[in-house]
């Protein structure tokens, strides 16, 4: 009759589960449920643990779909930012292309003069826009 009362105590008073009072008792799962079926709050608790923990997971699992939800769009956003800033500096740039450059990207626009040993804009087959020099020395 001693173990009964520990079972009763450790389960209903002090809300241990059947394999923590086992543990206690050094007994077997299977008989502390059998002593506490014949116990008329058994049910009554169970059903009240059993709701008790259904929220505290639910709880959990909220916590967790907001965590997820919140580090997902910081990541998104932050790159989208990064993307943006990234394009922002690339599009204000007003970089001035050098000489050498420039004669290389209009290789077919430039002639050389070995006489006064310069690229010279071939006006006979193009027209030279005002931006670009007419002449360029080596």
């Amino acid at each position: 009759m001693e173990k009964v009362a520990i079972i009763n105590e450790l389960y209903f008073e002090k809300r241990k589960t059947l394999s923590e009072i086992a543990e206690v008792i050094n007994t077997s799962i299977s008989y502390i449920s059998k002593v506490l079926r014949s116990n008329e709050k058994y049910k009554d608790e169970k059903e009240k643990r059993k709701q008790e923990n259904l929220q505290e997971r639910r709880k959990k699992q909220k916590a967790i779909v907001y965590a997820n939800r919140k580090s997902k769009v910081d990541i998104e956003y932050t790159n989208m930012r990064k993307q943006h800033d990234q394009s922002a500096k690339e599009l204000s740039k007003h970089s001035v292309l050098g000489n050498d450059t420039l004669r290389k990207w209009c290789s077919s626009a430039y002639i050389y003069n070995k006489k006064k040993k310069r690229y010279e804009f071939d006006t006979s087959t193009l027209l030279k826009p005002a931006d670009i020099p007419m002449y360029i020395g080596i």
